[in-house]
């Protein structure tokens, strides 16, 4: 990327047309049904309760909650969500496993990475951008946040789960919108592409390209994906830093993705708490890439 990338029109970024949404939607069930707000404490928190609160949560499948802004937004392991309204995306999408299917629980480990893989697509292809992913589901641009997934799993019935995907993306964030703790390592898709885009057009083909991953998982299982998924991994073939319990700070290469789409690491000489040369299977951990 050339330059200095142009400020955003914080006017523009602001409006969100839903009916424009809407029509533009290619889904089957993937917010064919839709909840849109101005402001909610969060999307995942909100799909969760409908859920629960549904006399037929499987009628629900698909179900999208929309929001300009969220108030008490999440992220992984606990972690606020800084979510402003400044023309950026939150949302939530529920799917429902029906009762019988047995595939289900070995294939849930992979809804993250395959999330983030399609979100990643369609970013790259609606702004130009080269948008990649860092193990298992944040989205990057170059070594800068762009936004991050975050799946929750819930029982609503006998023999039947629940998974939300709940999404975070920073697209016509000006710099100022940022803490200024944040500014340093987050950006959005219209400070790097130097213009305004169209929300509603990038969240019809997001929702349209995260459906079909989903199906493709549900019908072929991962083997399909992985290749796709390792092609946009920035983390692989890079020296992170992981803090593991009870193993302390672990500092690798990474490696590869394993069969349920965990992070293989192979410890650095000196480098970690773990026996060096070994490959660790990371499952759940903070992953820090290093700079060198």
């Amino acid at each position: 990327m050339g330059g200095s990338p142009k400020k955003p029109s914080p006017s523009a970024a602001d409006h969100f047309d839903i009916e424009r949404f809407r029509e533009a939607l290619r889904t089957h069930s993937f917010a064919r049904m839709v909840r849109y707000n101005f402001s909610t404490a969060s999307t995942n928190a909100d799909a969760l309760t409908s859920l629960h609160q549904h006399p037929n949560p499987g009628n629900l499948h698909g179900m999208a909650i929309l929001a300009e802004q969220q108030t008490a937004g999440r992220g992984r392991r606990g972690r606020i969500w800084h979510s402003p309204a400044q023309g950026n995306i939150y949302c939530s999408v529920v799917m429902v496993q029906r009762a019988g299917s047995s595939q289900h629980g070995f294939f849930l480990s992979w809804i993250p990475l395959f999330s983030a893989l399609a979100v990643a697509d369609c970013l790259s292809d609606q702004s130009g951008v080269a948008v990649s992913v860092k193990w298992p589901n944040d989205l990057l641009i170059g070594d800068k946040k762009l936004g991050g997934i975050l799946c929750e799993q819930t029982s609503v019935a006998e023999n039947t789960v629940a998974i939300v995907i709940g999404i975070g993306l920073n697209v016509n964030a000006d710099r100022e919108s940022f803490p200024r703790e944040l500014r340093s390592g987050a950006t959005s898709l219209a400070l790097e592409c130097g213009r305004t885009l169209d929300r509603a057009m990038i969240l019809a083909d997001l929702f349209y390209r995260l459906e079909q991953r989903m199906d493709r998982l549900g019908l072929e299982g991962p083997a399909g994906m992985i290749d796709e998924f390792t092609l946009r991994c920035a983390t692989l073939g890079k020296r992170v830093q992981v803090t593991l319990e009870p193993q302390g700070v672990v500092q690798g290469l990474a490696e590869s993705i394993g069969p349920d789409g965990c992070l293989c690491l192979r410890p650095l000489m000196g480098a970690s708490a773990a026996d060096p040369g070994s490959l660790m299977e990371i499952r759940s951990a903070d992953v820090v890439h290093l700079r060198g």
